[in-house]
């Protein structure tokens, strides 16, 4: 199967996926904290949880935005 994007948005999927997803014709790293890695209270937690959401949101429309359609 043949993806025209593949965006890997953390080190460790960036480093796997490239022997997984053979067929790109685009690759694009975003590298964005992971939520794994977020330590305290399950609020701060959901807080940090939900930036990271919104950034992702940001990266993706301003992306978009920028595609040649």
């Amino acid at each position: 199967m043949h993806f025209g994007y593949l965006i890997t948005v953390c080190a460790q999927a960036e480093e796997k996926c490239p022997s997984t997803f053979p067929d790109i014709s685009n690759r694009l790293f975003w590298d964005f904290e992971n939520p794994d890695s977020f330590v305290g209270s399950e609020e701060t937690k959901l807080e940090k949880l939900r930036e990271i959401r919104d950034q992702l949101k940001q990266k993706i429309t301003k992306w978009l935005a920028e595609q040649p359609y």
